[in-house]
Order: structure tokens, then sequence, then C-alpha cells
């Protein structure tokens, strides 16, 4: 018996140390076995030095003084489930139990009132109402219920919503409830897009519509691409133990040196719309010999005018220009910017209550704040320096500052900065070493840090924006702890042009540097990226995972990547792959000069912009690598989209032979190592053509690909089946890679 007793405890012992894998679990990565356990519904009470959180251990709206770090109940769930099932001594659980469901995420009306989504036991959805201070409730029907709203404005004033069996977009007024609801805008045709964005949403356009401050007025865009060529996606595959006849679906996209599409600026006019009952709109008059792509829409706080910067075919000529909103008619134009490679305007003014207003631009070299007056007449520039505004969050409520991101103090970190309009004084209000991201309040008094360096999972703080208070929230248990990781490093090597390139190596755990690994080297390269940052597992789950298998992990930030200022990042202009592979170079000598890596067991792995790199690499450098996996790749840029492709290449009638030197098909005949390529049957990004007609070029080289299409996916393989992907990426360069 005692024995078997023994026998059975070693067995189970055994067993559960078994079970403790030190490797990273990829399926779990997609069922929440890695998530972070974060401060639920973390929101600031409006102006207040205050912040609210989910209990869920007591199912109560928590508040926080930021001061003293006082903490109470400001609401309990139960108190809201009495009202909402008219029964005295309901709790939350009596209510899910009848059916019911209520949101544990709120919304800030103002400093004493939020609203709670809610689904009544009888099926009625709404928002409850909450007086936090007297605890009294109300119920505000949702008057958009059974319809999908898609945005509202920050007033919760209007709603845009879309209903079944209707085209277009509607407007409700949450002001008066009863009114009718108005389609937003009558003037629609066969491929004419609403309500989404457009230029391929370049330029930091991200909506398809701007709600004035007032909620007076909503400025749409209208894209007309009946002149657009159509591309056919093949379709397939509609789902699981689908049966039907392979059919093409067609798609609008604008190819380098063709025809593009042509984009309005509507103005719909709520008042006159509900005063009305039908929709009242114009078009803001434009001019494409202003420029035809229009950016960076921005209402005046007074609503009087609407602000369009404009920027030409050529992308090297901006326009900011002043339109009167009542009229459409164009009243002045107030900055003109030119550059011989190319304008980017990405950032919307902002605006003082005086008139004059705030602009950005890289003119001097690095990406800056400048104060003009209403006329468009410069005053002053506000921030100077060899680093990069990266992105603003605004004035704060004294109109003294302004709020935003930078990495001034070190290239591969992010902090939170205010900058003094009057003295330029610069502060830095998030001085910890590593990458901070940001949640502002409304009144920009206060904010939430959730930080994180290549060491710190995660810590969240409180702080207000004055510098006078700051609160650790949590520090964040670290989801991978239980897995063995690699030891992760950043440092820098020099480049002949004596830039500094950022570069991330993850070495497998237990690394003996008296042996000798497989180096995986893992390449994007393209404009708007920046790869190599001081967060936790900068380089992604899977790279952390190929460490653990046994590779050396490489990841280099090359010219022609983000926040290293305008000279770094448009020397790549016209010559797409010449120095950013010359780069990649730098850090492919660096590794063959360490004598823990194989030189004839290096991989490179990339995708998009990063499979081009993949590509132009095994092609220019045909000796190093003996193995190479990518997806998505630009082939030629001929078959790219007009906004990005023509930015970067000027167009292929202008730039013939920056477009016949980038061509991977002119170069495919050199490929000496086993290459995998992948591509989404759906991608309307970089359209199947690409990889496709490289197939076709290997065929008549004589060359092998391996080739693996995802028929359901677009540009990239999302979600659960991104496992399966990673999986052939870890099964193709294992065959070559590993012994």
């Amino acid at each position: 018996m005692k024995k078997t007793f023994l026998f059975l405890f070693l067995f189970l012992a055994a067993s559960c140390a078994f079970c403790q894998s030190t490797t990273i679990d990829l399926q779990g990565v997609f069922t929440g076995k890695y998530r972070y356990d974060r401060v639920r519904s973390l929101s600031w009470r409006p102006q207040t030095l205050q912040y609210t959180y989910y209990d869920s251990e007591n199912s109560a709206i928590k508040v926080v003084d930021l001061k003293n770090g006082k903490e109470s109940v400001l609401l309990t769930y139960d108190q809201i489930c009495e009202f909402a099932m008219d029964k005295k001594g309901a709790t939350k659980a009596d209510f899910s139990s009848a059916g019911g469901r209520i949101s544990t995420a709120w919304q800030w009306k103002d400093k004493d009132h939020l609203a709670i989504y809610a689904i009544l036991p009888n099926e009625k959805e709404g928002y409850i109402n909450c007086d936090v201070a007297a605890k009294k409730f109300s119920f505000l029907p949702d008057p958009t219920s059974g319809i999908e709203v898609v945005d509202q404005d920050a007033n919760n004033a209007l709603y845009i919503y879309t209903r079944e069996k209707a085209n277009g977009f509607y407007v409700n007024d949450m002001r008066n409830p009863s009114s009718a609801q108005i389609i937003l805008c009558p003037d629609t045709a066969k491929d004419v897009v609403f309500g989404e964005p457009v230029h391929r949403s370049e330029w930091g356009i991200e909506e398809g519509w701007y709600f004035s401050p007032n909620s007076n007025y909503i400025a749409f865009y209208r894209m007309d691409q009946s002149m657009v060529e159509d591309y056919p996606l093949l379709q397939t595959s509609e789902g699981e133990g689908a049966s039907h006849i392979a059919y093409f679906k067609n798609i609008k996209y604008p190819m380098a040196g063709r025809t593009s599409h042509q984009v309005k600026v509507g103005i719909f006019d709520a008042r006159k719309s509900f005063q009305q009952k039908k929709c009242d709109y114009h078009y803001i008059q434009t001019d494409p010999a202003d420029g035809e792509f229009l950016t960076n829409v921005t209402f005046s706080p007074d609503e009087k005018y609407l602000y369009i910067t404009h920027l030409n075919r050529e992308q090297n000529h901006s326009k900011l220009i002043r339109y009167d909103v009542a009229t459409g008619k164009k009243l002045a134009v107030l900055i003109e910017e030119q550059d011989a490679r190319y304008v980017e305007p990405l950032h919307r003014i902002l605006f003082l209550k005086n008139g004059n207003f705030i602009y950005q631009s890289d003119r001097d070299g690095w990406n800056h704040f400048y104060l003009y007056t209403f006329d468009g007449k410069l005053v002053k520039q506000i921030t100077k320096g060899n680093w990069p505004v990266i992105s603003d969050f605004g004035l704060d409520a004294s109109e003294q500052n302004i709020l935003f991101m930078t990495n001034k103090d070190c290239p591969v970190d992010q902090y939170l900065y205010s900058v003094n309009i009057a003295s330029g004084k610069l502060t830095n209000l998030t001085p910890k070493s590593g990458t901070h991201t940001i949640m502002m309040s409304d009144d920009k008094s206060c904010f939430f840090d959730y930080f994180s360096n290549l060491h710190t999972p995660m810590e969240i703080y409180a702080g207000s924006t004055d510098g006078k208070y700051q609160r650790l929230i949590q520090t964040v248990k670290n989801p991978y702890g239980d897995v063995e990781l690699g030891r992760d490093t950043i440092f820098s090597l020099k480049n002949s042009h004596g830039d500094d390139l950022y570069c991330e190596m993850i070495f497998p755990p237990h690394f003996n540097k008296n042996e000798q690994y497989p180096c995986l080297v893992y390449v994007y390269g393209g404009p708007h990226s920046q790869l190599v940052t001081n967060t936790f597992m900068t380089a992604g789950v899977f790279l952390n995972y190929m460490a653990q298998k046994g590779y050396v992990i490489f990841v280099l930030d090359n010219r022609g990547t983000s926040n290293r200022g305008a000279e770094f990042e448009k020397c790549i202009h016209r010559q797409l792959g010449v120095l950013e592979s010359e780069d990649q170079m730098v850090g492919i000598n660096y590794l063959h000069s360490l004598p823990f890596i194989d030189k004839k067991r290096m991989g490179i792995d990339g995708w998009s912009f990063g499979g081009f790199m993949t590509l132009t690499m095994v092609t220019e450098h045909p000796d190093i690598f003996a193995s190479a996996t990518c997806g998505g790749p630009v082939v030629n840029w001929e078959w790219y989209e007009i906004m990005y492709g023509e930015r970067y290449m000027d167009t292929p009638q202008e730039n013939p032979d920056g477009y016949e030197h980038a061509n991977i098909i002119n170069k495919i005949y050199k490929l000496k190592c086993p290459l995998l390529i992948m591509h989404g049957q759906q991608d309307n990004t970089v359209v199947q053509q690409h990889s496709l007609e490289l197939l076709h070029q290997s065929v008549l080289d004589d060359v092998q690909i391996n080739y693996f299409p995802y028929t359901t996916h677009e540009h990239n393989v999302m979600g659960s089946n991104r496992v399966q992907m990673w999986h052939k990426i870890e099964q193709f360069h294992g065959q070559y890679l590993l012994k």
C-alpha cells in the first residue's frame, strides 16, 4: 500500500512538473491566457482630481482622490439593480438571473451624473442615468434601439447610425429624442462612399465625419470612386460547409500613376435638418488646383469656419485653407509648405480662445509646434531641438501649455511632456525611462499612465498635468511569469552615414556564449514604424516564442522608420529598399562578428513592407540566409496605391529607374535559399497580384518558391488563425536552421 501511494505521488508530481510548460502557449494568446489583469473601467470624474474604477469583488464603482489616495464606494451595482428591477433588496445576481445585463463600464456626463448601458429583463435596451450624489436613477431609452450606432459626438447630443434594409447613415438628435431621424446625406450613387475614411486612410484620416464643437454641424467626406479601375478579389470560401462556385468581388484600388478618386467635404446642418425634418447640407467649395487630397478637417471653436489641409498629387505642396461653414466658400490660404521630397500633414491644428492656432511641421528637420495668428502670420516656433513631437493631447484648461508625446530623452522611449507656449519651457511629466501610454482626462488636468519597459510588464499610474500629484494605482502581474523568456536587450549600431540604428536582440533561455545558435532576423523597415522600443516584450509574442525554441532573435530599425527626424525618414524617397537594406546589412555584419551566431544558420522573416524587405535582402544578398519567410509582400511598387506609393516613389512615369530597381521580379532569379511566401487572398492593401506575378517569374527562372494563400484573410492573418501561420513559419525555418 505504501509503495502504491509513493508511486502515485511520484507519478502525479512528475505529471504536474510536465504540465508546467516553460514555453509560450501560442493558442493561449487568443484564449485570454496571457491577458493583463488590469484595473477595470478606469475613468476620470469630470472637473475633479478623482478617478473611478470597477471593483469586481464588491460589484461597485469606487472613487479615489488623487491628492490623498482616499478611496470610497461611489455606487454599488445592487443599488442600480434595485431601480432596474423596481424591487427593494434586488442584487446584481438577481438582475442577471432574470435575464438582465448591465455593463461594467460607464460614461460620465458631468461630475455628478454617469450613464451605464443595460438590457432589462424585458429586453428593453437603454442607459441607466445615475445621479451619484443623490443616489437617484432614471432610465433613458435608447432611441436607436435595434439599429447599429456607429458614432456619437463628445456632447452626447448627436448619434450617427445605420439601420437594417436602409442605405446610408442617419443622424439622431439626443437633445430632442422624439425628433425625426435624418439621413446624413442623400447625395449617393454607385461607387460613392460615405462615412468611411478616404484617401486610403493616409495623412491621419481615421474618420468619415467630424462633429463640430457644439454639435450643430457634421462635416463629412464624400468619395466618388467611379473613375477608379475595378480590381478583382477572388472569393472561394464563405465559411464552413459553404458550397458554391467561386466568383470575383471588385474593389476600387487606385494604383500608382493611374486615375485617383475624387473627394468632397460636405456640411450637414443639424439644427436646420431637425427643424425642417429633412437633410440640409451643402459642400465646401474646394478646388482641386489647391490640392486634391483633403486632410486634417477641423472646425473652429465657434463653428464659423472649417479648416482643411490640401495636398497635391505630387505630395510636395500643402495648403492650410480656411472655409466659411455657412456658405462653403474659400476664405483664405493660411499656410503653404513645400518640400523637395514630400510633405506629410498628419495633425489637425489646435485653437486658442484668442483666435490664434498651433500648427505642426517638420520644416526644421523635426516635427515641432508653431504658433500662428488667426490670419496665418507666424508668431513663433514653440518647441525646438533634434527630437520630434510624436503626438499631442491638446491644450490644458489654461491654454498656457500643450501636452504631447515625445522621445526627447531617448529615441526608444516615449514620454508625456508639456510645453509652455509663452516661455517654451519643457516639463517631462513621466520621467521614468520606458514607454508611457497615456489616457488623458477631458479637461487635460489628469492622466492615466500605463507604463512599461523592457523588463517591466506594466505599472499603472495616475497623475496631474501640473506635476503636483502622482500615484501608483497598480503593478500589473506579469502574465508570462510562468514561462521562461530569454534575455532581451536593446543597443545601437552606427551606419556609414553616422546614424545610430537601434537594435533588439533576444537570447534563448539558458543562453551559453560558448555555443553557436541559429539567428532569425525580423524586418519591417518601412515608414511609420518603430519596432525597437523600450517596452515589455517589444518584439511581440511570436519572436519571444522563437527565442524559446533556440533562436537568437535580431531586429533593427533602419533609415526610413519613424521618430528619428525628417532626414532619417525621407532619405529613402524615390529609392525604396536601397538605404533600408544597406542599414540592415550593418546589423547582419554585426551578427557575423559574434562568435555565438552560426553564420550558416541565419533566417529572415517580414510582412508587408517587411515582406518587400525580406525579398530585397534574399535577392540582393543571396548567400547570407539559409531560409526566408514573408507575407503580403510588395513586389512591384507600380501595383501599390497612389497615396502611399507615390509619396515615397513618385509615379512610375516620373521615376522609372527607382521602380525598376525596387522590382523584386527583376531579381528573383538570384534567390538561393528556401523561401516561403504567404498572402491573404482578400488582401486589399497589397493585392495578391504581387506574389502571383512573382510566382510566375519564378517558373520562368526555374526558381523554387513555397507558397501559401490564406483564402479568407485580408492583409494579415488575424485572430486565432494566426497560430497556424506562426507554426507554419516556425516549421519552415526549423527545417533549415535547427540541427
